[in-house]
Order: C-alpha cells, then sequence, then structure tokens
C-alpha cells in the first residue's frame, strides 16, 4: 500500500515535471517568436523612420531645386519683359529710319522737280532775250519800236533774275514747296506782257499770234510771275509746234466763278493716246517741234502743277492734223 502510495506520487512529480518542462518549452518558443515578431517590427520601424528621414532629405533637396527654378524662371521672365521692350524699341526706332528715309526721299523728288521747273522755266525767257537781240541788229527798227523791244528785254531779264533767285532759295531750303505770293492782279496784264515777249518768236517762223481780251475780266489773287510761267509755256508750246504761216489765237473769258485763258493753235494737234498723258511728267510728243526746238516734256506738267496751286485746273482739246486749244482757269475773288 505504501509502495503503491510512493510509486504513484512519484509517478506524479513525473508528470508534473514532464508538464513543467512541456510549459517552459511552450512558454520558450512563445517567447522567442514573441521576440522575433518585436525585433522584426523594430526592424521594419527602423526601416520605415529611415525611408522617412530619406524622404525628407529628398524633399528637402526637391523644395532647394523648386526654389531654384523658380528665381531662375523669374529672371527668365525679367529677360524676357527687356528684350520685348528692345524689340518694341527697335520697331519704333525703324519706323523713324523708315520715315526720315521716306522724307529725304521725298525732299529729294521735291528738290529735283522744282530745279527741273525752275530750269526749264529760265530756258523761255532766255530764248526770249536771244530772239530780242537778233530783232535789234537784225532790223532798222523805229523809236517806238525800239522802245517796245527794250520794254520787253527788261521784263524778261527781270522773270530770270526771279528764276535765278528761285533756284538758288531752293538749293538752300531743306523743305521744297511751290512757294507762292498771291496778290490781287489782273489776268490780262499778264497775258498781255507773254504775248508781247512771245511776239518775236511767231514773226521768226511767220507765225500769227493774236491776243483776244475780255476786257471786263475780273481780278484775280494769283502769283503773277508763276501765272506767266502757265501762259508762257502754252504759249511757247503752241509756237514751237506750229507750221510756218500758222495761227495762234490767245483769249481771255469768264464763265461763273472763273477767269479763263485759252491759247488755240493750228498745228498738228495730238493723238488720244497723248491727250490721256498730255500733262504727266516727261510727256513727249510725236510730233516734233518745227523749227527744231528742243523740248523736255516739262512745260504742261509745270504748268498744271502752278495752276493747281491756285486752286485752278488745266485741259486740252486737240484733234489730230487739225490743231490743240490748251485752257486754263483761276478762280476770281
Amino acid at each position: 500500500m505504501e509502495m503503491n502510495l510512493i510509486g504513484i506520487t512519484a509517478i506524479s512529480l513525473a508528470f508534473l515535471f514532464f508538464v513543467g518542462i512541456i510549459y517552459i518549452l511552450i512558454k520558450k518558443n512563445v517567447f522567442a517568436s514573441e521576440n522575433k515578431k518585436v525585433i522584426k517590427e523594430r526592424e521594419k520601424f527602423n526601416s520605415n523612420n529611415s525611408t522617412l528621414e530619406e524622404l525628407k532629405t529628398q524633399n528637402k533637396e526637391l523644395a532647394a531645386e523648386i526654389f531654384f527654378l523658380e528665381e531662375k524662371n523669374k529672371k527668365l521672365k525679367q529677360k524676357v519683359r527687356d528684350l520685348k521692350e528692345a524689340i518694341v524699341h527697335l520697331e519704333e526706332q525703324k519706323k523713324q529710319l523708315e520715315k526720315s528715309e521716306s522724307s529725304l526721299k521725298e525732299l529729294r523728288i521735291q528738290k529735283e522737280e522744282t530745279l527741273a521747273m525752275v530750269a526749264h522755266d529760265i530756258k523761255n525767257p532766255a530764248g526770249t532775250i536771244k530772239n530780242f537781240v537778233n530783232l535789234l541788229e537784225s532790223y532798222d527798227l523805229n523809236a517806238q519800236e525800239q522802245q517796245d523791244v527794250l520794254k520787253g528785254l527788261l521784263e524778261t531779264s527781270s522773270r530770270i533774275l526771279n528764276l535765278a533767285d528761285e533756284f538758288s532759295s531752293i538749293v538752300a531750303q531743306e523743305h521744297v514747296d511751290i512757294s507762292l505770293k498771291k496778290e490781287i492782279s489782273d489776268l490780262n496784264n499778264a497775258v498781255d506782257d507773254i504775248v508781247n515777249s512771245n511776239k518775236v518768236s511767231a514773226e521768226r517762223k511767220e507765225i500769227s499770234l493774236i491776243l483776244k481780251k475780255n476786257n471786263d475780266l475780273p481780278e484775280v489773287k494769283m502769283d503773277q510771275a508763276k501765272i506767266k510761267e502757265v501762259v508762257d509755256n502754252f504759249v511757247n508750246n503752241a509756237i514751237k509746234y506750229s507750221p510756218t504761216n500758222g495761227t495762234i489765237n490767245v483769249s481771255t473769258s469768264f464763265d461763273k466763278n472763273f477767269a479763263i485763258v485759252e491759247i488755240k493753235d493750228n498745228g498738228f494737234g495730238l493723238t488720244e493716246e497723248e491727250l490721256l498723258k498730255a500733262f504727266e511728267k516727261g510727256t513727249t510728243l510725236s510730233t516734233k517741234p518745227t523749227g527744231g526746238e528742243t523740248s523736255s516734256g516739262l512745260g504742261l506738267w509745270i504748268a498744271k502743277r502752278i495752276v493747281e496751286e491756285h486752286d485752278g485746273k488745266v485741259w486740252v482739246s486737240s484733234k489730230k492734223g487739225i490743231g490743240s486749244t490748251f485752257s486754263f482757269k483761276l478762280p476770281v475773288e
């Protein structure tokens, strides 16, 4: 009985010991497992913490790079604005240069045209003086005829001097216009002077130069010297292109608010094409001057410009083989 009790006790102790060992092993395994889990969590935490630090570092670097790029962008934008302003300034300078170049070109053209006008209009009175001198040398003139010739020489010489003064003034001027000195004047007197100064030229070609004036013609506000140039160009052309024994009729008339001057010849006339461009600069006619005279193609163009500066108008009517009538009108006061 006692032996059985001891055996049971020994067995119980052995069992308890065995259970304890198992328990200890289980606990050890559990602890080891928990420890591994903690280690893994710690490693994971450390790893995440390291990644976070790296991200923070990268974020700082990115922020610094963004700041750098923003500053650079600001500078680039400022450069773009500066360039735009520079381009605008250059465009303005270009426009100013083009304007200056255009003005210089226009001035040069004005000077060339005006000088050509003056040079052309010196030629007619110079030829008239030559004719007067030839008349004095070739004919036995009475006292009245001599007086008329001297009067013509004086008037024509004054015209040449005025044109020479105008020539010098044009050369010196920076800006050139047709400078008019308008005064209330008698248009009949201006026409009369030109007809008288051209009679010698007409007589040398045996051309009848007839003047018919309207004595009731109202006075006109005009530059008398310039209007004389117009009449002289028309009369001189009529003589130049009329045949020997021809007739040139010069007349003055009045229509409504305009004084009219007409120069009619029975020369060779103009073609339809020549009529369209008769007053254009440099126009030359198919018909040649009958006395070997020269023609620059400027006289009618000059006349047109002068008349239009007086708010007047020029025109021509003509038929080939019959003759031409050149006319102009000026407003009266």
